[in-house]
């Protein structure tokens, strides 16, 4: 088991353990009141998440040894409470890893439930355009077929 797989298996536990819908939905509110925000000045237009119905910006980096990093914020609540779990995913992972992962844990857990269709896939934007970017960090090491 991979260290993204390990972290979203004990994330879907935790929810779990949770309980139901709204008790689900309240916990992401209440992580996302610690999740630290990007600084206003790194809010660039080009680092929104398009077709998302929130707002949601991202900038994504790398280091020498080919971990990744991204900060993140948005104008809602729920929404950072799941980008702070996507940070407890990815942050610090070899790039090639964070391209590559499953990302089942709103599947696995009531969280997607209580989203409208529309919310529903602006998350998926978000993780489809973290992923990018992870491949572009991870270059020639990730299958992209």
């Amino acid at each position: 088991m991979t260290a993204v797989e390990e972290i979203q298996r004990r994330i879907v536990e935790e929810f779990l353990e949770i309980g139901d819908d709204f008790d689900q939905y309240a916990y992401l509110i209440e992580i996302s009141c610690s999740f630290k925000p990007m600084n206003p000045e790194d809010k660039w237009e080009n680092r929104l998440v398009q077709g998302c119905q929130s707002r949601v910006w991202l900038k994504t980096y790398g280091d020498a040894e080919g971990r990744f990093f991204f900060e993140a914020d948005s104008d809602t609540l729920i929404v950072k409470g799941v980008l702070s779990l996507l940070r407890q995913m990815f942050w610090g992972q070899r790039a090639e890893e964070v391209a590559e992962a499953q990302v089942t844990f709103l599947q696995e857990t009531a969280i997607m439930e209580t989203f409208e269709s529309d919310r529903q896939k602006g998350l998926g934007y978000v993780i489809r355009f973290l992923q990018q970017k992870a491949r572009l960090l991870a270059g020639d090491k990730v299958d992209n077929s």
